[in-house]
C-alpha cells in the first residue's frame, strides 16, 4: 500500500513537471530577461512595446502591465510573447531626461534601453551608466539583439549629441530665435548626415532581421526614407520574417504609398461615425474631399481645424471634409467631436484592412489629402500651413 502511494505521488509529480515544461515550451510562452546596470537610480521604469502588442504579456510588471521595479540597478522582464517585438525600457532617472527651459522635455531614443524580445528569449544585460547622460548599454543576448546592438551602439550616441545640441540652443538666452535656429541647423547638419547614412546602410545590409525591419518602419513613420528605397531590401527578406508584424507593416506602407500617391484613385475608406452611422468615401463622389488624418492628442491638428472648416464653408457647394482619427480612445474621440461640433463625417483608423494610416501612408500629423470629384488623389501634405489652402483653392478653381 505504501509503495502504491509512493508510486502515485511520483506519477503526479512527473505529470506536473511535464505539464509545466509543455506550458513553458508552448508558442508565445517563456521569456525571461534580467539586467544589472550600475548607476541606475532605484524606482520604476516604463515598458513600451513596438510590434504586435496583443502578442506580448508582461507578468513581471505592476497592475498596469507597463511598469517594472528597478532596485540596485537590477530589473527583470518576464512574460510571454507570440512573436518577436521591440521593447523600450525608459527609466525615471532624471539624468537621462533632456529638459526644456520652458517645461517638459525633448524625447530621444537615447534616453531608454532597447531590446528585441522573442518567444523563448533568455538572456542577461550587464552594464554601467554611472558616467553617461544617456543609456549606453545594449542587449546582445542572441542573434537578433546582436544585430540591434550593432545599430544602437552607433545610433544612440549620435542621437544623444543631437538632442543635447537642441537643449543647449534652447537654453542660450543670449541668442535671438533666428540665430538659434541657424546655429542649431549648422551644428545638427553633420550629425543628421551621419545618422542618415547609418540608418540607410543598416536597412540595406540587414533586411532579414527584426532590427532592420523595425528600423524600416520607424524611418517610414518619421519620413526619414522614401518608400522606393525599401522596395529592393524587402525582396531579400527571408521567408521566416514575412509572416511577422514588422515585415507586414513595412510592406503594407510601401504598397500604401504607391496606391495613395497623387494621381491614383483614392483607396477605400469606411467606418462608423460617433453617431453610429456607417460611412464610405464613395458616398461623396462628385465633391472635392479633404481627408484629414488627426488625433485628439495632436495640438497642430486641433489648431488647424478652424481654418479647414472655414475653407470648407467658403466652398460648401464643392468641398466636404472627412476626419480619420488615430490613437484616441473611442469615448474621448466621441466627446471631442461633439464638444467641438465637428460637422463633417469622422471615423477612426483601425487594424488590418481598416488600418488607414498604413494604406494612405500617413507619416505625420496632421496629414491632409485632397480627393477630386472622380475619386482621384489630387494633392497631399503634412503639417499645417496657409499654403495648403492656397494650393487647394487653385486646384478647385
Amino acid at each position: 500500500m505504501t509503495v502504491h502511494i509512493l508510486l502515485m505521488k511520483r506519477f503526479f509529480f512527473i505529470m506536473a513537471i511535464t505539464v509545466t515544461l509543455m506550458a513553458s515550451c508552448r508558442k508565445g510562452d517563456g521569456f525571461a530577461i534580467t539586467a544589472d546596470i550600475a548607476g541606475l537610480e532605484d524606482g520604476n521604469a516604463g515598458v513600451t512595446v513596438f510590434g504586435n502588442r496583443d502578442a506580448f504579456h508582461l507578468t513581471s510588471a505592476d497592475s498596469s502591465g507597463k511598469t517594472i521595479e528597478v532596485k540596485d540597478g537590477r530589473f527583470s522582464l518576464e512574460g510571454t510573447t507570440a512573436e518577436p517585438v521591440v521593447v523600450r525600457v525608459w527609466f525615471k532617472d532624471k539624468r537621462f531626461y533632456k529638459f526644456a527651459p520652458g517645461g517638459g522635455y525633448y524625447p530621444s531614443k537615447s534616453c531608454a534601453m532597447w531590446m528585441i524580445v522573442s518567444p523563448g528569449s533568455r538572456f542577461s544585460i550587464i552594464g554601467n551608466v554611472t558616467k553617461d547622460d544617456f543609456i549606453s548599454v545594449y542587449a546582445t543576448g542572441d542573434k537578433e539583439n546582436k544585430a540591434f546592438a550593432e545599430l544602437n551602439s552607433r545610433m544612440m550616441p549620435l542621437l544623444n549629441r543631437s538632442v543635447n545640441i537642441t537643449v543647449q540652443m534652447d537654453c542660450d538666452a543670449t541668442l535671438t530665435p533666428e540665430i538659434k535656429k541657424q546655429k542649431e541647423a549648422e551644428l545638427q547638419a553633420p550629425i543628421e548626415a551621419e545618422l542618415d547614412s547609418l540608418r540607410r546602410n543598416f536597412v540595406t545590409g540587414h533586411p532579414s532581421s527584426i532590427a532592420g525591419l523595425w528600423l524600416m518602419e520607424d524611418m517610414l513613420v518619421r519620413s526619414q526614407i522614401e518608400t522606393e528605397a525599401l522596395e529592393e531590401p524587402l525582396t531579400r527578406v527571408d521567408a521566416k520574417y514575412r509572416t511577422g508584424y514588422f515585415y507586414k507593416a513595412v510592406s503594407s506602407r510601401v504598397e500604401g504609398a504607391k496606391k495613395s500617391a497623387v494621381g491614383n484613385s483614392c483607396p477605400h475608406l469606411e467606418g462608423t461615425t460617433p453617431f453610429g452611422n456607417h460611412f464610405e468615401i464613395e458616398s461623396l463622389r462628385g465633391k472635392y474631399v479633404i481627408i484629414d488624418f488627426w488625433g485628439t492628442w495632436c495640438g497642430a491638428c486641433i489648431a488647424g481645424m478652424p481654418a479647414m472648416k472655414a475653407f470648407r464653408d467658403a466652398h460648401a457647394d464643392k468641398v466636404q471634409i472627412v476626419g480619420v482619427a488615430q490613437g484616441s480612445p473611442e469615448d474621448e474621440w466621441k466627446k471631442f467631436v461633439a464638444d467641438r461640433k465637428l460637422d463633417w463625417p469622422n471615423i477612426r483608423t483601425g487594424e488590418g484592412e481598416n488600418d488607414f494610416v498604413t494604406s494612405f501612408n500617413v507619416q505625420g500629423y496632421p496629414t491632409k489629402i485632397l480627393i477630386g470629384p472622380d475619386g482621384t488623389i489630387l494633392y497631399r501634405a503634412s503639417g499645417e500651413s496657409e499654403e495648403f489652402y492656397s494650393e487647394l483653392d487653385s486646384l478647385i478653381n
